[in-house]
């Protein structure tokens, strides 16, 4: 038996369960939810997009790594050095030579920055 907290709110549908996979940002989500509702994952996978499906794909390959958890994909970052102060939202993750990387979209033009060199924007300030 799990011992994953059950959810709150019921999935009556394939259709509902796509729609929440589709929002989730964490691949704890997606546990949470494919553990709850296993009868509809085969079907509700299905009927995700495929950027949708790239996006729990990522989640999943990411979700041990530290980067991922410091900058978790959608959140707002920003470069310490920036005196512009430009912000992006962060899109994926890379590795080379055993250094990890961040890459974000600032006003529609992908970047990228080692983990190191960025920081986090919170909507609180």
């Amino acid at each position: 038996m799990s011992t994953a907290p059950i959810p709150d709110f019921q999935i009556e549908t394939p259709q509902q369960l796509a729609e929440y996979l589709a929002q989730s940002e964490t691949w704890a989500e997606i546990e949470k939810l494919t553990t709850h509702f296993f009868h509809f994952k085969v079907e509700a996978w299905q009927l995700l997009t495929e950027e949708q499906q790239q996006h729990i794909l990522k989640l999943k390959k990411w979700k041990d790594h530290e980067l991922a958890q410091k900058f978790p994909l959608g959140c707002t970052v920003q470069r310490r050095s920036d005196v512009e102060k430009q912000q992006g939202i962060v899109t994926d993750y890379w590795s080379a030579h055993g250094i990890d990387y961040v890459t974000f979209t600032v006003d529609g033009f992908t970047d990228w920055c080692q983990g190191q060199f960025l920081k986090r924007i919170y909507a609180n300030g």
